[in-house]
């Protein structure tokens, strides 16, 4: 098995990546190699659809308007946007692993968008995968993250 020399670790709006070092007597350790937040995951899709125009009113027939306006395709524009946000940490991914990973790298996030960030990773990128972990762990410490990788486990 190839070694990890990064673990990248992401959710739906914020992504950490760690360099992995080697310690003789401790085992791997993890320094924090950049963090970043997707500000467009974060916050109610109401807020960012507050174009009031654009509302089709809800009618109880052919005259008055009556009761609240509705939001047009709200389950398109929520597609659309965990797209783009997908996509968005597909190539902050592929970035940093150009610049930092040497060999291969361990992945996690959720399993919900696990597979949609894999696969719209470059193939060269995706092919270094040395470990997937399907699981929400952007907030775990860095000491305790390396519990998490079996590709960091001592043999």
């Amino acid at each position: 098995m190839t070694p990890s020399s990064l673990v990248i670790v992401t959710d739906r709006g914020s992504l950490k990546a760690y360099r992995v070092s080697e310690t003789p007597t401790r085992g791997p350790s993890l320094q924090l190699v950049q963090a970043f937040d997707i500000t467009d995951a974060h916050g109610r899709l109401g807020d960012k659809l507050s174009d009031l125009a654009g509302r089709f009113p809800v009618t109880e027939g052919a005259g008055a308007r009556r009761g609240p306006a509705s939001i047009a395709e709200r389950t398109q524009w929520a597609t659309e946007m965990d797209r783009r946000i997908q996509k968005e940490l597909a190539d902050q991914i592929a970035k940093i692993v150009s610049e930092n990973g040497k060999d291969g790298w361990s992945f996690a996030a959720p399993a919900e968008i696990h597979a949609a960030i894999v696969d719209l990773l470059p193939a060269g990128i995706r092919q270094r995968i040395v470990e997937h972990v399907k699981s929400d762990l952007v907030k775990v410490e860095a000491a305790r993250l390396t519990g998490h990788f079996r590709s960091l486990q001592p043999i």
